[in-house]
């Protein structure tokens, strides 16, 4: 039998391209997530295109964006980018 790796609670390829675009949509950069998470961009990044997981990273994203948790930020991603791939 065949599984399919976690990915529920980590961005897929479109979701990461929203929380890009919404981050560049408030002048937000991945080093300014980073200095708050105390972690590197270059993790923020991994982190973003679901390469990664990482509580602390996924909860500054969630309140930087304005979300009250990483779920929901994510849920508003999985939406909007499944209306745009239609």
């Amino acid at each position: 039998m065949v599984t399919q790796p976690d990915t529920e609670g980590k961005p897929s390829s479109p979701e990461g391209c929203w929380l890009r675009y919404q981050l560049d949509l408030r002048n937000i950069t991945y080093a300014a997530v980073a200095k708050k998470a105390r972690r590197t961009a270059a993790f923020v990044s991994m982190v973003i295109s679901g390469k990664r997981g990482s509580k602390i990273v996924e909860a500054v994203l969630a309140d930087m964006l304005g979300y009250e948790s990483f779920t929901q930020l994510l849920a508003d991603a999985r939406l909007k980018a499944l209306k745009e791939a239609v």
